[in-house]
């Protein structure tokens, strides 16, 4: 009977212990990627927009040439030339219109759109970036940018003298540009990843409704009273104590573990070293990221320090009694 009480116990503290791991991870998720403070935090304090600016700054022109010149190699110097400064004049308008504050207050807006969206506060993505104004801007930056260029450099970028070029010069090249007035965020996941937003949804309402607080409050009282009737009051709050406190401890160990950016990329087969972003800044995200997550470990540690510590102690106050 003793041997089936301890193989019982023991089976119960394993599933304690899976399901108070659970029940951290849906917390440190619930502090980070679903809080849009944390975002906000990790675009200040790793300077996101203008890392996302300079990486602009580096693929317009090349997509630009590619517009100018259907992706054909020119050999012609003259031809060449006047490639090169149309490629110099609308890269610079489009990077220009596109600054660093302006892609910053977008971020905000799409994570919190993003956040809203996961957490059903909204039942799809609403965000829209509207590129009206960023048309408007870089198109007169392309006028402006032209007031600069001689008769004979005009005549290399365009065929004619700035007398001869019509004022809606700069209206044109955006027209050619193709840029889109708006960019609706859900039809861009949908596209990239269709049906990744609402099987995520799912996933965070089943971990919501079984990893939920008052859950695993009900979990663990059940599984303390469960120790006291299998073992005795000492010992049951001992053993409780020990269990609850492992959990938090296995629970900081395994994230430790994976909290390094090598073991991610190889364990998610992605090569961090090919992304746009430093991988410096990503690992200091990805540490940001763990850390948050070492609130509720802590909790769990503590409180099975107690009980232990109760457990511990009150053999003693029932022989003086």
């Amino acid at each position: 009977m003793k041997a089936l009480k301890i193989i019982v116990l023991v089976l119960l503290s394993v599933v304690v212990i899976v399901y108070g791991m659970a029940f951290m991870m849906y917390r440190g998720m619930d502090n980070t990627l679903l809080n849009q403070e944390y975002y906000q935090t990790v675009v200040s304090d790793n300077e996101i927009p203008a890392l996302v600016h300079d990486e602009i700054a580096k693929m317009i022109p090349d997509i630009v040439r590619d517009g100018l010149t259907e992706g054909k190699t020119i050999t012609d110097p003259v031809q060449k030339a006047g490639v090169d400064a149309q490629v110099d004049l609308i890269s610079g308008a489009i990077i220009d219109a596109l600054s660093e504050e302006w892609i910053g207050n977008q971020v905000v807006m799409v994570t919190d759109d993003v956040v809203n969206s996961l957490t059903g506060e909204s039942g799809k993505l609403t965000a829209v970036v509207d590129m009206v104004p960023r048309l408007d801007e870089i198109e007169q930056n392309i006028a402006k940018g032209l007031e600069q260029y001689s008769d004979a450099e005009l005549m290399a970028m365009f065929g004619a003298p700035k007398a001869y070029i019509p004022p809606a010069i700069a209206e044109q090249i955006v027209d050619q540009l193709g840029l889109p007035e708006t960019l609706v965020i859900n039809d861009l996941v949908n596209d990239m990843a269709p049906g990744t937003i609402t099987m995520v949804r799912g996933y965070l309402s089943l971990m919501s409704t079984w990893l939920g607080l008052l859950v695993m409050i009900i979990v663990f009282l059940v599984f303390l009273v469960l120790c006291i009737l299998l073992l005795q009051r000492s010992t049951g709050m001992q053993w409780f104590g020990i269990i609850t406190a492992l959990s938090g401890v296995l629970f900081l160990i395994i994230k430790s573990m994976y909290s390094n950016l090598d073991k991610i990329g190889s364990t998610a087969g992605i090569d961090f070293g090919s992304l746009p972003v430093p991988a410096s800044t990503i690992e200091g995200i990805v540490k940001y990221t763990f850390s948050q997550m070492n609130k509720t470990a802590i909790v769990f540690i503590v409180v099975g320090l107690v009980f232990f510590a109760v457990g511990l102690v009150m053999p003693k106050k029932q022989e003086q009694v």
